[in-house]
């Protein structure tokens, strides 16, 4: 009696990985962020031996999510990030969450047990095949018995769900029996994936007889323009623009619309929003167009409330109202729809009234910010990282107190800012994992400037900088400094609560991680310091020390010095 030969369930798990990322690489997948595992060695090795995939390693799977989101925002394809079974890919959710809100294409390859050892006490085995279901796009599972051709088209259909309609996060569960390497390792060979099979359309044209209905109405009414958070490059910035100097109106730029640096001659670029529409007293036009995703700030988001006939230009079915204010809503391609009613304003000869309210208060916040005896710190730490950066380097601000100095010491001087930020549910974990991911997938020397809370959060990310060209300013105000702008700031539990300043020596961290450090608000031109630092082409961690109460009191000095001019 002759032994049957067994199965070489090795050799069937590497096919079906390679098959599975033949089918991601159809529509774009060109990086893969990898963390150590057992379960997931097909994945893994499938990922390594493609000949047309960055691999990268990191070891801390919160960090790999946000550094595949990096990867993302810099090159606007999809990276995947591979992981083994159990709590490993439970630390995917933040970056998931991020992407799912802010649209940004990820592919999450989660290894699993097989069926039989669910639900008995397998050790590392868990219900994880739903961790994504309220975030992902799609949620896709791989048996451990699919063939290779089901292997396939499962990771076209996830591809394909992570770009269109809407992009986003598409999690796939891949469940693998042991072994997990062929019996003949000489059989995972070097590969290639095959030619795109799969095409995601264009971007929807939108309706332009709504629109041009909708443009009648502009005539002899006062309007502005409001553009939101776009992608850099976005292509609605600049026909935004050119809207606004066909109806000759004014545009409010949020500091992540693309449109505050880089130039806009003949363009009443409005860049102190902020100070100037907190007042309640400030005027509101007959009409407003938006574009984009909701500004940074909570008073601008206000303000546009109020305006009593808003169109909102919206690229698909999710379109962003957070007020719920929007008189009418067109969907289709924004930069199109700017572009349609650009041309009928022209062709119909269609200008907005007069109003010059907005350009009179901006003249007016600007003047009295460079007025101020003692402005906050964070100003010229803005206009230096601006300068440094320009079209030279990437720049990441990180959320809470930072981004919102972005919006107010941002002006509109100087060259085009590649400007990122994570602001899908503007978290302040994992900014300094997504920064370097931007700079692996730009393969730019990338600046990134962050709070002091935000690095202790994810201080992991140091050591990517070993590897990563990233230089990055911690703003070292102890803790949450944003919370003495709220009510929060009055209870007595406020520090305890609230600021919760961390306590961390950013020197010593940089030694940790054996990066280079410096004090940079001691430099006599820090836009000098941060200029050599991206020169020098390697991660570094600088420090610019804030004096919190000085910096609120220059600020509350500030707007102030606004509250009479609302009315202007």
């Amino acid at each position: 009696m002759t032994d049957r030969p067994q199965p070489d369930r090795g050799g069937a798990a590497w096919r079906r990985s390679v098959a599975l990322l033949d089918g991601l690489a159809g529509t774009g997948l060109r990086h893969v962020v990898v963390s150590p595992g057992s379960r997931s060695t097909p994945l893994a090795l499938a990922a390594a031996r493609c000949e047309a995939f960055t691999l990268h390693v990191i070891a801390d799977e919160r960090s790999a999510a946000f550094f595949a989101l990096g990867l993302a925002r810099a090159t606007g394809d999809p990276a995947a990030l591979i992981a083994t079974s159990g709590s490993a890919p439970a630390h995917w959710l933040p970056a998931a969450i991020e992407a799912c809100e802010d649209e940004q294409p990820l592919l999450l390859l989660s290894a699993d047990r097989p069926l039989e050892l669910l639900d008995c006490g397998a050790n590392q085995a868990t219900e994880q095949g739903r961790l994504f279901a309220a975030h992902a796009r799609a949620v896709l599972a791989l048996p451990a018995d699919a063939g290779d051709q089901h292997a396939r088209d499962v990771g076209r259909r996830a591809a394909a769900a992570c770009r269109w309609p809407r992009p986003g996060p598409v999690h796939v569960n891949v469940a693998l029996r042991e072994p997990l390497v062929p019996a003949d390792p000489a059989a995972c060979a070097a590969w290639s994936p095959g030619p795109a099979a799969v095409q995601v359309p264009a971007k929807v044209t939108p309706s332009l007889p709504a629109l041009a209905g909708w443009a009648a109405r502009l005539r002899g009414r006062t309007g502005a323009i409001l553009v939101g958070r776009l992608a850099p490059s976005d292509p609605a910035a600049e026909a935004a623009v050119d809207l606004a100097q066909a109806l000759d109106c004014p545009l409010i730029a949020d500091p992540l619309s693309g449109l505050r640096h880089g130039g806009h001659p003949g363009a009443r670029v409005i860049c102190t929003a902020d100070a100037f529409l907190r007042h309640p007293q400030a005027p509101v036009p007959d009409w407003l167009i938006r574009v984009g995703k909701p500004p940074v700030s909570r008073c601008v988001e206000e303000w546009a409330a109020r305006c009593g006939d808003i169109l909102l230009l919206g690229g698909h079915i999710a379109w962003t109202d957070p007020l719920r204010a929007a008189a009418r809503v067109v969907l289709g391609d924004p930069a199109a729809s700017l572009a349609a009613l650009a041309a009928v304003a022209r062709r119909a000869e269609l200008q907005a009234a007069p109003w010059d309210a907005l350009d009179r208060l901006d003249a007016a916040a600007r003047a009295a910010l460079a007025g101020l005896e003692a402005p906050p710190a964070e100003a010229a730490l803005v206009r230096a990282a601006a300068a440094a950066a320009g079209s030279r380097a990437p720049l990441f601000v990180s959320n809470s107190l930072v981004v919102r100095d972005f919006d107010s010491f941002l002006d509109r001087d100087g060259e085009a800012l590649a400007l990122h930020a994570n602001r899908g549910v503007s978290g302040i974990d994992g900014n300094l994992s997504t920064a370097a991911g931007i700079a692996a997938g730009s393969g730019r020397d990338t600046l990134a400037v962050l709070g002091d809370l935000a690095l202790f959060h994810d201080l992991n990310a140091l050591a990517l900088l070993r590897d990563v060209p990233v230089v990055a300013v911690v703003i070292n105000n102890g803790g949450g400094a944003i919370f003495g702008q709220l009510s929060q700031a009055g209870l007595p539990e406020f520090e305890r609560l609230w600021l919760t300043p961390p306590g961390l020596s950013a020197e010593r961290a940089a030694a940790l991680f054996d990066l280079p450090y410096a004090r940079l608000d001691t430099a006599a031109d820090p836009e000098a310091r941060l200029r050599d630092a991206l020169a020098a082409g390697r991660g570094t961690l600088l420090e610019y020390v804030v004096d919190r109460a000085a910096s609120h009191a220059g600020r509350k000095a500030w707007w102030d010095a606004l509250a009479g001019a609302g009315t202007a």
